[in-house]
């Protein structure tokens, strides 16, 4: 309706001026001698096609002019074009790791695009791709000059730094990395990991609460790594002579993952060498009550000096109440009575183990039990032939590699941050060096010593009476 309006109001304006034009009389022009007489509409129609004629000679000549510059402009975009093109095959190339055709695209981009700061990127992949690191390295420095590819010219060297292991390196790079983009996942998670290895446990921390802002964890994975960050720092603080300050941090550690066995002990470890018996005992027995584990347990055997055998048995019906289900409470009260010389207790926790989880830890014991109790070598060598054919025990394994480990390490093996986990390892295993089958509590006749000192728990055990070798064993 609007355009039928519109096309009827046009259509009466122009027959308005026609009509005007046909009836606008003669124009009389007087120039010397020479009296011009001529209609009015054919003077208008006149101007207006000199006019036309005018501006379209106009754009004609503009046409002539710019012709050099147009072609100019097409040969420019069809090289940039095929630079492009280049710059895209040479990248899925690299990716595919195709370093004859990555280098032959590099050289090709780099020549149609001088300025294009991307090819820097793709001769530094080439480079790598070809062992050339050395070129590598000064592409990736060349990138620093560039805002638009700094960011990646860091990521570059980080990554060269941490393969060559040069972490001091590769730790201020990822703190550059880190101020130019905060937010970015990788940058986070590289930088946690070079600041553990660094032992800066507290920097540690505010990346970690960074992680958890941005919710690139789960809850339970930034609870995991907060506990072990301040198992970290009781360490540091132990090592450093400050008691409270490492009870305190063991004690937040052992808060935020109750299941880790490692954060109990040092807790009420620091407790006892602080005089607080009562608390260490409540560690302890709250740690046992939530995941048994033998390192609560030979803990726990040493808080009373001089203790005879039967009282330590008695002593441990406490934490027999916490879990008297599980299979390792009637190992260690198994182990506990034969101690006591009490064989029918502990053939009665024997069978319940065996029932519960016959691993062969628990063969094994059983084995010494017979021999102990005068049962004879050949029914002690029937139980040790089943450790054959036993499901091994519980104790440090790698994820990554599957090796066994005598005791916990932030980092494992491979080099991965909190891979060392208290699992069930396959039967067939790598053995660290000095690690053997153990049992629950310290056994002498293994060659151990009462009490082996654990990293960071061995300055302590200097001070503490959980270290005082006990008589009864």
């Amino acid at each position: 309706m609007i355009r039928l309006a519109v096309l009827l109001a046009v259509w009466s304006i122009l027959g308005i001026i026609g009509a005007w034009l046909a009836d606008s009389g003669m124009v009389s022009i007087a120039w010397k001698d020479y009296d011009i007489r001529v209609h009015g509409g054919l003077l208008v129609g006149g101007v207006v096609v000199i006019l036309l004629l005018t501006v379209i000679l106009f754009e004609i000549w503009h046409w002539l002019l710019g012709l050099p510059g147009r072609r100019r402009e097409r040969k420019r975009h069809e090289r940039q074009t095929t630079g492009y093109h280049a710059l895209s095959q040479g990248m899925i190339a690299a990716a595919a790791g195709d370093a004859v055709a990555a280098a032959m695209h590099s050289r090709q981009a780099s020549r149609l695009l001088e300025d294009e700061p991307a090819t820097l990127l793709l001769s530094a992949q080439t480079a790598q791709l070809e062992g050339k690191e050395d070129v590598a390295q000064l592409r990736f420095k060349d990138m620093l000059e560039e805002p638009e590819t700094r960011f990646l010219g860091l990521r570059g060297l980080l990554a060269d730094a941490v393969q060559r292991g040069a972490y001091e390196e590769a730790l201020t790079l990822a703190r550059e990395a880190h101020s130019l983009r905060p937010s970015t996942p990788w940058v986070l998670t590289t930088l946690f990991d070079l600041l553990t290895r660094a032992e800066l446990w507290k920097e540690a921390m505010e990346v970690v609460n960074q992680i958890g802002r941005l919710k690139l964890f789960d809850h339970d994975e930034l609870q995991r790594r907060r506990a072990l960050l301040h198992h970290m720092m009781a360490e540091e603080a132990l090592d450093d002579d400050r008691l409270e300050d490492a009870l305190a941090y063991a004690r937040e550690a052992n808060r935020r993952f109750a299941h880790f066995s490692p954060s109990t002990v040092l807790a009420a470890s620091v407790a006892a060498a602080l005089g607080r018996a009562g608390q260490a005992r409540k560690i302890l027995e709250r740690g046992w009550e939530l995941a048994p584990h033998p390192e609560i347990a030979d803990a726990y055997a040493r808080l009373e000096d001089g203790e005879d055998p039967s009282s330590r048995l008695r002593r441990f019906a406490r934490l027999e109440s916490l879990q008297p289900g599980h299979a390792l409470t009637h190992v260690v009260m198994a182990e506990l009575a034969m101690a006591a010389g009490e064989w029918k207790t502990a053939r009665k926790h024997l069978d319940a183990a065996l029932e519960r989880d016959p691993t062969a830890g628990v063969y094994r014991l059983y084995a010494d039990f017979e021999r102990e109790s005068g049962s004879g070598h050949e029914k002690a060598r029937s139980w040790l032939a089943k450790t054959l054919d036993a499901q091994p025990d519980d104790c440090w394994v790698c994820d990554d590699s599957g090796e066994v480990l005598p005791e916990w390490h932030l980092y494992g093996p491979t080099g991965r941050f909190d891979s060392v986990r208290w699992q069930r390892p396959p039967k067939i295993v790598r053995l660290a060096a000095g690690q053997r089958p153990a049992y629950a509590l310290p056994h002498e006749d293994l060659g151990e010593t009462p009490h082996p000192p654990r990293g960071p728990l061995e300055r302590l055990r200097q001070i503490s009476r959980l270290d005082r070798p006990d008589p009864a064993n």
